[in-house]
């Protein structure tokens, strides 16, 4: 889960190298209107959800997948 959340951010924030599971989203040019699009090819292409908040608090890779798969494992 966090190589597909690596290849979604390189490309929604068009970075040229793979962005580390430790850097914040926003930290490296992200807003909400691109948040809503990683959100939105989660859930198209991977069937993930995740809502806007969380994001927010989460904001890294590796605090995306965490809390992605703990409401997996609780649903």
């Amino acid at each position: 889960m966090e190589r597909i959340m690596q290849e979604i951010w390189k490309e929604v924030l068009k970075l040229q190298k793979m962005p580390s599971i430790g850097d914040s989203f926003f930290d490296l040019g992200g807003n909400s209107f691109l948040a809503v699009q990683v959100i939105a090819i989660l859930e198209e292409k991977y069937g993930k959800t995740i809502d806007i908040i969380a994001f927010y608090e989460c904001e890294t890779i590796e605090n995306l997948v965490a809390r992605i798969e703990n409401k997996e494992s609780l649903d």
